[in-house]
């Protein structure tokens, strides 16, 4: 068995949300789907995801609902909720955080945009996670005085966390000269039988490793004879007391298929640390070790809203010191309504045991702008802890990968969105047999407009013609694009050929309505369209090309045959006109 993976589950009443979403996810992600409110409130207790992509818009129990009933569930409050919408996104993502809400993610979906902003949510809850461990890790060094207990507490939440097989930790014994297993945490389902007490002989590689680690070479922890499926599945990691090896950790997964994460690793030499702060009666000074190297900004308060702990990214994330801190309290990084907020509303809601997180636009000492994730939970009855990432260059990179699927004139899709969505959509739709139709549409003589109205007000009808193309296509599943010049796209997946020569004829409709000056027109004094289309039951077998191709051939149709018109033919069907508009 491999590692298991982080899960997500979908909700969403649309069948092809669920497939595209699927699609995009499945091969990171463990995916789970719900059709309504109430079997995601069912699925989300169950199987208990790592994050919830929650579609506003549902018949009976709408998203609003769920996301309520989830917050108020023990089992499920801490989940995070990423919205998936085609509402209005001020109104929506207002009423949305205001309920809790992590996140939002806009329809039609962009791969890269609903991968980034899960695996942000992923990395939060991994980080989160992390430190609430480390956290409690440090209780217990503090609050437990036997160091058995305290090893068997860590291993066992360790190996909980890291979901492997076993964990031991071996103690050296100078006189046997050997590896005595003094503590350990075995994978319950595996039914192993217990290592305590059992003995490792220094002989072949185990030998080669540890005699190098006695003789003061730290440079090669490995034999050249160790088996390399051995470095797949174990981290081995040394415990030095006052330069001297003392202990042993060893971290095993049940195969070698997948490769230790970077944060597994790290992790393990921050166990292997701590474990040597407890070895030398200084749990005090090393349960602090991870909060004082993050640069994450990491304060202790109090229930009244006093700071009793900073870490030293205080000063990189805000630009104040500890001092300027301490004096003036939590005032200067949350002014005015935040700190109103703040006291009020956050911390006596953080102090019931609820998970409290929100972005904020930040301004630093020096004047220089952040956005900053922060997230407060409850330490113990007396104290909160408060968590401040900078999220500004994240956001940033969001805002940029957003950006290349934007046409710059017209702020609709550009032809790599396009170029992108098709081939999923299809792979989508060929599971369920489910029609598409590719609409391909060009202004009718815009190079006679240009010369006559010149190129600033043929920018101009080509952002008009992008909104009434919008308009015309009001379904959250269908998008327009621009492809080139004066050509645009429609794609309308689930739509056979009466429902596209129903969008057909509402776009020659709303063009002749908006009423766009054209005198250089041979067709219309007014603006006019030449539309060609395909319909198909998307196949495996068929390409974007195909579509493409097709559409343009009826493209081509229309223009030969008088313009301000439409022809479609299914790619197995012969041409017909519609009627001329």
């Amino acid at each position: 068995m491999s590692k298991k993976k982080h899960s997500i589950l979908i909700v969403d009443d649309e069948r092809l949300n669920i497939s595209i979403l699927r699609s995009i996810l499945s091969a990171d992600y463990t995916v789970y789907a719900a059709g309504d409110g109430q079997d995601a409130i069912e699925t989300a207790n169950n199987f208990l995801p790592d994050v919830i992509l929650l579609d506003i818009i549902m018949p009976g129990m709408d998203g609003y609902d769920v996301i309520k009933a989830l917050k108020k569930s023990e089992k499920t409050k801490n989940i995070p909720v990423i919205f998936i919408t085609g509402l209005d996104k001020a109104e929506a993502e207002e009423k949305g955080l205001t309920l809790g809400a992590a996140d939002y993610i806009a329809k039609p979906f962009v791969s890269a945009i609903v991968k980034l902003r899960v695996h942000n949510q992923i990395k939060l809850i991994v980080q989160f996670r992390q430190q609430v461990l480390m956290t409690k890790i440090s209780h217990d060094f503090l609050s437990d005085a036997y160091i058995d207990a305290v090893f068997t507490k860590t291993l066992r939440g360790v190996g909980m966390f890291m979901d492997v097989a076993q964990i031991l930790l071996y103690k050296y014994d100078s006189d046997e000269d050997a590896l005595i297993c003094q503590s350990e945490w075995l994978k319950p389902e595996l039914e192993k039988k217990s290592k305590i007490g059992t003995t490792l002989r220094l002989e072949g590689p185990i030998f080669s490793i540890v005699k190098n680690l006695l003789d003061g070479d730290r440079s090669n922890l490995r034999s050249e004879t160790a088996d390399p499926e051995d470095d797949k599945r174990h981290i081995t990691k040394p415990i030095f007391v006052k330069g001297k090896l003392h202990a042993l950790l060893d971290i095993s997964k049940e195969d070698g298929v997948k490769e230790w994460s970077e944060n597994e690793r790290n992790l393990s030499v921050l166990i292997a640390d701590i474990f040597a702060g407890v070895f030398e009666r200084d749990a005090m000074e090393r349960q602090f070790s991870i909060v004082e190297k993050t640069p994450d900004l990491i304060m202790s308060i109090s229930e009244t809203g006093v700071v009793e702990y900073t870490n030293p990214a205080l000063e990189t994330v805000t630009g104040y010191t500890k001092s300027e801190l301490i004096t003036n309290g939590l005032g200067i990084l949350f002014q005015d309504e935040r700190m109103e907020k703040l006291t009020e509303k956050y911390i006596p809601k953080a102090m019931q045991g609820e998970s409290v997180q929100f972005e904020m636009d930040f301004v630093c000492k020096d004047g220089i702008k952040r956005i900053l994730f922060v997230s407060i939970f409850q330490r113990d009855i007396k104290s909160l802890g408060m968590i401040l990432r900078d999220m500004t260059r994240v956001r940033e990179l969001e805002e940029e990968n957003e950006k290349i699927f934007f046409d710059g004139l017209t702020g609709i899709y550009n032809r790599r969105y396009f170029d992108e969505s098709v081939p999923r959509l299809i792979a989508s739709l060929s599971r369920t047999n489910s029609p598409l139709t590719i609409m391909m549409i060009d202004i009718d003589f815009f190079k006679k407009f240009n010369d006559t109205y010149g190129h600033i007000s043929g920018d101009k009808c080509l952002k008009m013609v992008a909104e009434v193309l919008n308009k015309a296509v009001p379904r959250a599943d269908d998008f327009v694009a621009r492809y080139g010049g004066e050509e645009f796209v429609v794609v309308l997946p689930n739509t056979n050929e009466n429902g596209a020569c129903i969008v057909a004829d509402r776009i020659m409709s709303r063009i002749r309505e908006s009423n766009i000056p054209h005198v250089s027109s041979d067709v219309a004094k007014y603006v006019t369209f030449s539309i060609g289309f395909t319909t198909a039951i998307a196949l495996h077998t068929l390409t974007l090309e195909n579509y493409v191709q097709k559409a343009d051939e009826m493209l081509y149709q229309s223009k030969q045959s008088g313009r301000n018109k439409y022809s479609f033919q299914s790619l197995n069907m012969e041409a017909q006109d519609g009627q001329k508009k």
